[in-house]
């Protein structure tokens, strides 16, 4: 298998998409997918893409070193290689002092004239109160609104010591269907979300972690747990 079939069929064991890993290991959904499709050439520089592949490839459950050798193995893209090859055959063209001169003179009207635009522009806008002025036209006393905190997605892990029945609600969608799904004992699955609603058949074995902070077993019996930012 190549680096990015390895990545992407243990993501899949998992039930995992790409956006959930993203979120989970705050690495761009653009890079992993560009590493589970083997378009390295997408990638930022060597450096930091190790560094991702490491990161992603803990997260899964992998050894990284040995998917590392595999990144510096890859083979680069032709097409990109050429294109180098063409840029560095180009003549280069020869700066001279009267060719400075003239180039700083195209640019020095430029600017002139760009300033001169925005004046003119400024001077035709109509004049709009500034918010310290509109709070204080309110009269006497009027409560001031504060804006209410957005709401940004968790990452859940649902760990089960023993076969459990459970059933996942992201964001009203849910992610096994209606008929939840059956997890074997020492099952580890992540969901992604604003609201993520756990319902397991047997709480007590049912163990719960939000963005990597754990909070212990669901509860007892049959139970549901809704989890937000704010939980």
């Amino acid at each position: 298998m190549t680096l990015g079939e390895t990545l992407a069929a243990k993501r899949g064991e998992r039930g995992l998409t790409i956006q959930q890993a993203a979120t989970a290991t705050r690495i761009r959904a653009h890079y992993l997918s560009a590493l589970e499709s083997n378009e390295l050439e997408r990638l930022a520089a060597p450096v930091y893409a190790k560094g991702h592949l490491r990161t992603y490839a803990r997260f899964l459950g992998l050894d990284p070193e040995p998917l590392v050798a595999m990144l510096k193995l890859a083979p680069r893209d032709p097409r990109r290689l050429l294109s180098i090859a063409n840029v560095a055959a180009r003549p280069r063209m020869a700066i001279t002092a009267p060719a400075l001169a003239a180039a700083g003179l195209v640019l020095l009207a430029g600017g002139f004239s760009g300033y001169a635009w925005r004046q003119v522009q400024a001077d035709q806008r109509p004049a709009t109160p500034s918010p310290t002025a509109q709070v204080a036209a309110a009269p006497p006393g009027a409560p001031v609104p504060t804006p209410s905190p957005q709401a940004r997605p968790v990452v859940v892990g649902v760990r089960v010591t023993e076969e459990v029945w459970i059933n996942a609600f992201v964001d009203g969608r849910p992610a096994y269907a209606d008929a939840g799904r059956t997890l074997p004992a020492g099952s580890l699955v992540y969901f992604s979300g604003v609201d993520v609603k756990i319902t397991s058949g047997k709480a007590a074995s049912t163990f719960i972690t939000i963005d990597g902070r754990s909070i212990g077993a669901l509860g007892t019996g049959v139970a549901t747990r809704d989890f937000s930012s704010q939980t």
